[in-house]
C-alpha cells in the first residue's frame, strides 16, 4: 500500500489515551506535537484553561475566530473492586453495551497501565433458556486482569475509578480506508493541528484560536467553558459525521459518502449551522476545487455549545461509519480535503 500524507502523525493522536475527564495523555502528546510537528517554538501562546481545554490563540484585535475538535473518547471508568479480583465499571459517553464483551482494554493506573480483558459468556456454559441471548448490560459487565483477589488489584496499582480504554489498533483497508476505534474524534484533532501548521505564519483578517476541548462525549462541557469564557465572532467545530453508507440502515437522513469530501452539518439534534457560515465554506470550496457534502444528522457537536454564546458558528466533519464502535471508518481523502477547506476557509474570513 501506498503510504498515506499525515498518516503516521494521525496514528500518534489515535492511540494515545484520552477518555472524557481524563484528558492528560492526549493532551501532552498534542502539546508535544505542537512544538515539534507544527514546530512553533514559542508556546506562549498556548494554555490550559481550568477544565482542560487546551487552547492556541493569536491575539492582534481582529475578529476571533475558534477553531474546536475535542479531543476525549468514549470509555469506561473501575467503578469497584470485587473480592474475586474482577472490576466492575461504569462507562463515560455513549457505549454501546453490544461493543463490551470479548474486548481487550487496557487499565491507566497511577503506576503505568495494566491490560485486561472484558469476559463473556461461551456458548458451551448457555442452557438456551432465559437471558443467554439477551446483551449483557455493563451493570453486570466484568473485567478481568488476572487476580484472583482483590488484594491482588491493589498491587497492580488499579484503584476507583482508574480510567479505561479498549485497545486500539490503526488498520487500512482498500484504497485509502483507514479503520480503528477513535476516529471520533482525534480526526478533528489532527486536522486541527494541520491546519495550525499551516495558518501559523499566514497573514489574515481573523485572529484564529485552535481549541482541542475535553469532556464532549459526556455533554459538551469543555466547549461550554469556552462559551463562557471567550467571545469568538466565528466558530468551526471539525469533528466526525455518523454516515448511513452502510448496510441495514434506513435512509431517513441523506446519505453521506466516503471520498466525496467533509461534510457541512447543516442540521443536527441541537443546533442549525449559520447559514452566513454555510454558504461561506460552500463558496470557498467551489472555488478551491474541493468537494463536499452537506446532510442533516442526529446528535450534535461542540459548535452547538459555542453557537449559543450567539457566535456565527459552522460544523464540519469527516464521514465515518460505525460511530463509537471498535471499528470506526472513515477515508483518509476525506480528511486531508477537511484540512484543506478549513485552511482555505479561515484565509477568506474577514
Amino acid at each position: 500500500m501506498k503510504k498515506l500524507k499525515g498518516l503516521d502523525v494521525f496514528e500518534q493522536v489515535l492511540k494515545t489515551p484520552g477518555v472524557s475527564g481524563y484528558e492528560d495523555p492526549i493532551r501532552d502528546k498534542i502539546r508535544g506535537l505542537i512544538a515539534d510537528y507544527v514546530e512553533i517554538e514559542d508556546l506562549d501562546d498556548l494554555r490550559e484553561d481550568n477544565i482542560g481545554n487546551l487552547i492556541y490563540e493569536r491575539k492582534t484585535g481582529k475578529p476571533e475566530v475558534a477553531l474546536v475538535a475535542h479531543m476525549d473518547e468514549i470509555g469506561l471508568v473501575v467503578s469497584n473492586i470485587e473480592d474475586n479480583g474482577y472490576l466492575r465499571i461504569k462507562k463515560i459517553g455513549g457505549v454501546p453495551d453490544p461493543l463490551l464483551p470479548g474486548r481487550q482494554v487496557t487499565i491507566h493506573t497511577d503506576k503505568g497501565p495494566i491490560n485486561g480483558v472484558i469476559g463473556h459468556r461461551p456458548p458451551h456454559l448457555r442452557t438456551g433458556e432465559g437471558d443467554d441471548d439477551e446483551v449483557t448490560p455493563w451493570t453486570k459487565t466484568h473485567v478481568d486482569v488476572g487476580a484472583d483477589s482483590k488484594e491482588e488489584v491493589e498491587e497492580l496499582g488499579i484503584d476507583v475509578p482508574d480510567p479505561i480504554t479498549f485497545d486500539k489498533e490503526l488498520r487500512r483497508l482498500k484504497g485509502e480506508i483507514i479503520s480503528g476505534r477513535g476516529l471520533d474524534n482525534r480526526i478533528g484533532s489532527y486536522a486541527l493541528l494541520e491546519v495550525l501548521k499551516h495558518l501559523k505564519d499566514e497573514k489574515l483578517d481573523v485572529d484564529p484560536s485552535m481549541i482541542w476541548s475535553v469532556q464532549e462525549e459526556i455533554g459538551l462541557r469543555g466547549a461550554k467553558v469556552v462559551a463562557n469564557t471567550r467571545d469568538p465572532e466565528y466558530v468551526i467545530a471539525l469533528d466526525t459525521y455518523t454516515t448511513t453508507d452502510m448496510p441495514g440502515i434506513e435512509e431517513f437522513y441523506k446519505p453521506i459518502k466516503f471520498g466525496e469530501g467533509p461534510v457541512l452539518r447543516m442540521v443536527d439534534t441541537r443546533a442549525i449551522s449559520s447559514p452566513k457560515m454555510v454558504e461561506h465554506f460552500k463558496e470557498v470550496a467551489e472555488e478551491k476545487g474541493i468537494p463536499y457534502q452537506y446532510g442533516v444528522t442526529g446528535g450534535t457537536t461542540d459548535g452547538m455549545a459555542l453557537q449559543e454564546s450567539g457566535c456565527l458558528a459552522v460544523s464540519i466533519g469527516v464521514p465515518v461509519k460505525y460511530s463509537h464502535s471498535t471499528v470506526e471508518c472513515g477515508d483518509w481523502k476525506d480528511v486531508l480535503k477537511l484540512i484543506e477547506l478549513i485552511t482555505e476557509g479561515v484565509k477568506e474570513l474577514s
